[in-house]
C-alpha cells in the first residue's frame, strides 16, 4: 500500500521495532498475475507491518546472504516506502529501480534463493526466508500475516491477508501412459520407470495438489500439496508423474507401481468427484498408450512416446552438435556484449554446414528441459558456423540479446541439457560438480568424449590448443620436445628423459627411466599426459 504525503496533510513517520516487520509473501514467477504501475507482470515481495507507521527508507533487501546491503530502499519518496500499522507494502523484484522506489535492483530465481530484510545499519537482520522452488502464479507466504509457518498459496493474496482457499476441481485428462519403459525417458535417479501424463486443456493453470489417482486394483495416491513446481500444470501444458513406488525420490513419484498389465486409472478432484477415467492395456517395450490427440476420446499406441509434450508431436532429428565448453565462475574471463563477466557455455558444430539454433532448447533443470528456447528474431546471432563454435551467456538476462539465456549456471553441482526443437530429443547433456574461478570445463578436443579443466578458456574457439589445469607445458616454452604429436606407435624425445605416463582421469599408466624413444604399441588410442622431472606436463594423442 502506498501512502501519499502532501504539504497539506503531514504524516509523522517513525521506524517501528525490528520484530514488527515481516517478509510475508513472495511470487517468483508472475505469469498471469498482478501487474505493476507500468503494466508489467514482475516478481514481487510483500512486507507486513505489525507496528506503528513505518518508513522503510534506508532498510536493505538482498538475495545474497554474503551481501546484506545489496539494495537499499530509497529515501526519495516516503509516500511510496511507508507502510501503515497492520498493513502490507509491495516491492517489485524486477531489476528496474529507475521505475520507482518500490522497484528493487535484483530479481528472484524461481529455483530458490535466500531473501533478507536488513536494518539501516546494514548489520541487523530484521527477517530472512529461504525461498523454495516456485511454480508460476503460485506464491509462497506465511500461513497468516506474520505467522511463523509458511505455505504455498494457489490463491495469491497480493497486498491482502494471507488466507488460503480450497483448491477447486478442474477438468484435466490422463493423456498418455507408459508401463514398459526400457530406454525411453529417465527420471532424476537415471531409472527408466513407468509414468503417466496429465494434460491441462483449460485457459488457466491447474494445480494437481489434492487430486487423487486410483487404480482398478484399489491402490491410490494423492498428489502432494507442498510442491507446486511438480504439481502445477500451466494452460495447455502437460506434467509427467512417475508410477514407480518411490515417493522418496520426489513428490512427482507415486506410492504405487504401474506394471505392464491392463489397468484402469481413475482421477478424482480435491472434492472427490471423478475428473477422468482411462483404460490402459499392456504395451510393447518403449511404446506408450495415449490419446490420439491431446484430450481426445480415441487412444492409440505411440511408437515414439511424447512425455510432457503434445501427442501430436513431430519428432525433429537434429544434426550432430556438442556442448563443448562451460565456465561457471567468470571473474576475469571473457566479457559479454554488455561488458559484464557472466557464466557461459559453448556449442560446437562439427558439420560442413551452418546450423541455426532458433527454436532449440537449453536448460539447467532436467525436470524442465524446455526452460529456455533460443529466440528466432536474430537468426544470424544464433547460427553456429560450419566446423565452428557459438557462445551463449547463462546470465538470466534474456533481454540483453538472443544469446543470453534465461538462467544462470550453478557452480557447485548442476547439469546443462541441449534439446532439439521438438522439445524432447536430447542432443547433448553434461553435469559437473564445481569449477575454479576463470577455469572452464570442456572437451579435451572439440567434440571428443573426454572432458577436462582448462586454466585458460577457449570461448568460441577450438579447445584443441587449450591449456589444461595440470599446468600443461607447450614445447615452445620448454626444453623438452616431444614428436610426432599426434603419434602412431613410436614417440620420440629430443633428449633422454625420465617420464611418467597418466591417463586423462589421473590414473598412473607407466614409468620410464632415461628414455629417448617410447614404443607405445600396447597403448590404446586416445589422450595421455606425460610428466617430466621438472614438474611439467605435455599432452599427447595416440592415433
Amino acid at each position: 500500500m502506498k501512502i501519499f504525503v502532501t504539504a497539506i496533510l503531514t504524516i509523522v513517520i517513525f521506524q517501528g521495532k525490528a520484530q514488527n516487520l515481516f517478509l510475508n509473501e513472495i511470487i517468483a514467477e508472475n505469469v498471469n498475475g498482478q501487474m505493476d504501475d507500468f503494466f508489467q507482470r514482475e516478481d514481487w515481495l510483500e512486507i507486513y507491518n505489525t507496528g506503528g507507521i513505518t518508513n522503510l527508507a534506508g532498510y536493505y533487501l538482498s538475495d545474497d546472504p554474503d551481501s546484506l546491503t545489496k539494495w537499499q530502499i530509497p529515501a526519495t519518496n516516503a509516500g511510496v516506502t511507508t507502510v501503515l500499522p497492520n498493513n502490507h507494502i509491495i516491492f517489485w523484484l524486477d531489476k528496474d529501480p529507475e521505475q520507482g522506489e518500490d522497484h528493487v535492483d535484483f530479481s528472484i530465481n524461481s529455483d530458490g534463493e535466500t531473501l533478507t530484510l536488513t536494518a539501516p545499519d546494514g548489520v541487523m537482520i530484521i527477517d530472512q526466508i529461504d525461498i523454495p522452488s516456485m511454480a508460476g502464479d503460485i506464491s509462497y507466504g506465511r500461513s497468516c500475516d506474520g505467522c511463523d509457518s509458511w505455505q504455498y498459496f494457489n490463491n495469491v493474496t497480493y497486498d491482502n491477508d494471507n488466507i488460503e482457499t480450497a483448491n477447486p476441481t478442474s477438468l484435466v485428462f490422463i493423456n498418455e501412459v507408459q508401463t514398459n519403459n526400457v530406454s525411453t525417458w529417465k527420471d532424476l535417479s537415471n531409472e527408466y520407470d513407468s509414468w503417466f501424463e496429465i494434460y491441462n486443456p483449460n485457459g488457466f493453470q491447474v494445480n494437481m495438489a489434492g487430486y487423487t489417482i486410483e487404480l482398478s486394483n484399489g491402490l491410490t495416491w494423492t498428489f502432494p500439496t507442498n510442491d507446486p513446481v511438480r504439481t502445477a500444470i500451466r494452460s495447455g501444458q502437460f506434467k509427467l508423474f512417475w508410477a514407480d513406488g518411490a515417493p522418496e525420490e520426489g513428490s512427482h513419484h507415486t506410492t504405487f507401481v504401474l506394471h505392464n498389465t491392463p489397468v484402469t486409472l481413475t482421477l478424482k478432484g480435491p472434492d472427490n468427484s471423478v475428473v477422468d477415467t482411462y483404460e490402459v492395456p499392456a504395451m510393447p517395450s518403449d511404446q506408450s498408450y495415449g490419446r490420439q490427440t491431446d484430450g481426445s476420446v480415441t487412444s492409440i499406441l505411440f511408437e515414439h512416446p511424447t512425455p510432457e509434450v503434445t501427442n501430436g508431436l513431430v519428432i525433429v532429428i537434429p544434426p550432430v552438435l556438442f556442448i563443448n565448453e562451460i565456465l561457471t565462475v567468470n571473474v576475469n574471463d571473457t566479457m559479454d556484449n554488455i561488458l559484464q563477466h557472466e557464466d557461459w557455455f559453448e556449442i560446437y558444430n562439427p558439420n560442413a554446414f551452418t546450423v541455426n539454433l532458433s527454436g532449440y532448447y537449453f536448460s539447467d533443470n532436467p525436470e524442465n528441459p524446455r526452460k529456455w528456447k533460443v529466440p528466432s528474431y536474430v537468426p544470424d546471432s544464433v547460427t553456429v558456423p560450419a566446423n565452428g563454435w557459438l557462445l551463449f551467456w547463462a546470465d538470466e538476462d534474456a533481454d540483453q540479446g538472443a544469446v543470453h539465456a534465461s538462467f544462470k549456471l550453478n557452480n557447485s553441482a548442476e547439469s546443462l541439457r541441449f534439446t532439439s526443437p521438438d522439445g524432447i530429443t536430447i542432443i547433448d547433456e553434461i553435469a559437473w560438480e564445481g569449477m575454479d574461478r576463470d577455469t572452464s570445463y570442456g572437451r579435451i578436443t572439440d567434440g571428443s568424449s573426454e572432458w577436462w579443466s582448462f586454466i585458460e578458456s577457449t570461448p568460441a574457439l577450438s579447445n584443441n590448443q587449450g591449456i589444461l589445469s595440470v599446468h600443461e607445458a607447450y614445447e615452445k616454452d620448454s626444453e623438452v620436445s616431444v614428436f610426432p604429436n599426434p603419434f602412431g606407435t613410436i614417440l620420440h624425445f629430443n633428449q633422454e628423459l625420465n617420464v611418467r605416463v597418466y591417463a586423462l582421469d589421473g590414473r598412473f599408466i607407466a614409468q620410464y627411466t632415461e628414455v629417448k624413444t617410447l614404443n607405445t604399441s600396447n597403448w590404446i588410442s586416445g589422450y595421455y599426459l606425460l610428466s617430466f622431472e621438472n614438474g611439467q606436463f605435455v599432452r599427447v594423442i595416440k592415433n
